[in-house]
């Protein structure tokens, strides 16, 4: 049986000009594209020790209040992926490039230029800005 679970969880982090941390990805599906501080929940982790885990495993950033904001269902080509979404606001903590291996950098964004992010992603920041709870990207 595979650990590998199509579900995971990511991160709408903001800062005090209400900008968008993204990180440009390599190496990854995707790659090229900019994406939020997440990744794969593990079997039988909590949802809540995820984004906790990801985000401090990407970023470096820790002891943030996280508060939950919905869910977004991707297709990935060969199955569709399961987003928990979350939100946070970043003070005065410095970004840490952490898996250099997997992302080239990462950068604060007005929400207003967002491009070339990833489809789920996108939707990520859609259910922070416009309160809904749920999108369906699948085919």
């Amino acid at each position: 049986m595979s650990k590998h679970q199509p579900i995971g969880t990511c991160a709408v982090l903001t800062n005090s000009k209400n900008e968008i941390l993204l990180g440009k990805r390599k190496n990854s599906y995707k790659a090229g594209f900019y994406g939020l501080p997440g990744g794969r929940i593990e079997l039988n982790e909590k949802v809540t020790n995820a984004i906790s885990r990801e985000v401090m495993e990407e970023t470096g950033l820790t002891g943030l209040d996280f508060t939950f904001l919905g869910i977004v269902r991707e297709n990935q080509d060969a199955y569709d992926f399961v987003h928990f979404v979350f939100q946070a606001e970043v003070h005065d903590q410095e970004v840490t490039l952490c898996e250099p291996g997997k992302c080239e950098g990462w950068e604060w964004f007005d929400p207003a230029h967002l491009q070339e992010v990833l489809p789920g992603h996108a939707a990520a920041v859609k259910l922070f800005f416009e309160g809904v709870q749920f999108i369906d990207l699948t085919k």
